[in-house]
């Protein structure tokens, strides 16, 4: 569905209005004109990036989609491309967002998931917010609503950093309980690390780069954003900067717990090698006696004395017993 509002400058409600009017709506000296898709059928689209003018190369990546996440310059309208990340139990799920907007006017699509369903894009959320703003600062400019729309995607990347924080405060207590966890445990805390770790990627490829993006708009790069809302970009600069820092510093802590878990495995093996060697050690000696004594030759003592495989026995464990008991001194048994 496709939808269009007009908001004008005064701070009035916005008006609804049909695809053919929003070129004579655009004025951004009265108010801005959005139009809202959540589809990318290019039957559909055409009509309307014809009214935009929107350039040739803008219109082939909001067909195609899967752009990287970036801020692209045209002649007098700019293309924002950014991903809204959800953070499942299969890895993250992400859709694309591509704006474009000019002065007086923006276009925002949804695209289609690339993987998994991320669910549907708050954008309800988005009129909200910016409508705070046209109250606060009694203007409808483009950069507020640009604004809006990539601080409602921020917001979203804090929660899959905090869900993520659980995953590896999870991960880590399962790696400190060692021995205590079963084996199938143990499978399923290696199996968590690999995927988070994948997640963490995919998540750090949509996120990261927009850095860039509102470091262009903050550099007043952007004409048709004015001074009132670089300010707000300043702001968002700074969370985009945080979020790109818990995500840094979680991918280190993914690589300790890998290395921890690598570790503790190692451990696993080394006690399992320990107690092999001491009941190996305890064994060797009935071992070496049973092993002369099996020799054939005539005057073996076992063969004529009653009482000789009590003693033989006996000798086993007299000489056993120490070891066991070094060994269990040890921590080895």
């Amino acid at each position: 569905m496709i939808r269009a509002w007009w908001y004008p400058n005064d701070g009035k409600e916005p008006d609804e209005v049909t695809l053919d009017e929003v070129s004579g709506k655009i004025d951004a000296a009265n108010g801005l004109v959005w139009i809202d898709s959540d589809h990318t059928d290019e039957p559909a689209l055409d009509p309307l990036l014809t009214q935009l003018g929107v350039n040739e190369f803008a219109r082939e990546d909001l067909v195609k989609a899967g752009q990287r996440t970036k801020l692209a310059h045209y002649t007098d309208h700019f293309h924002v491309a950014v991903y809204d990340c959800v953070l499942r139990a299969d890895g993250v799920h992400a859709r694309e967002i591509d704006i474009v907007f000019g002065a007086g006017w923006a276009l925002s699509i949804h695209q289609a998931p690339d993987n998994g369903d991320p669910g549907d894009f708050p954008i309800d959320l988005v009129r909200r917010r910016f409508g705070v703003q046209r109250a606060q600062h009694r203007a409808s400019d483009v950069g507020l609503l640009l604004w809006s729309l990539l601080d409602v995607v921020v917001d979203r990347y804090f929660v899959v950093t905090e869900t993520v924080d659980d995953h590896l405060d999870e991960i880590e207590d399962a790696i400190l309980a060692g021995t205590e966890a079963t084996q199938h445990e143990k499978n399923k805390t290696t199996m968590q690390l690999f995927s988070l770790g994948k997640a963490l990627v995919r998540f750090r490829r949509a996120a990261v780069p927009l850095r860039d993006v509102t470091a262009e708009i903050v550099r007043r790069e952007v004409p048709c954003i004015d001074d009132t809302a670089i300010v707000h970009f300043q702001d968002l600069a700074d969370h985009v900067l945080r979020v790109s820092d818990f995500v840094e510093s979680q991918r280190d802590v993914l690589t300790g717990l890998r290395d921890a878990e690598l570790a503790a495995a190692s451990n696993r093996l080394s006690e399992s090698q320990q107690r092999i060697a001491a009941w190996g050690a305890i064994l060797i000696v009935a071992t070496l006696i049973t092993g002369v004594l099996g020799m054939n030759f005539r005057n073996a003592p076992e063969l004529d004395w009653e009482i000789g495989f009590l003693v033989i026995a006996g000798l086993m464990l007299v000489l056993g017993i120490p070891i066991f008991f070094y060994f269990k001194r040890k921590d080895w048994i």
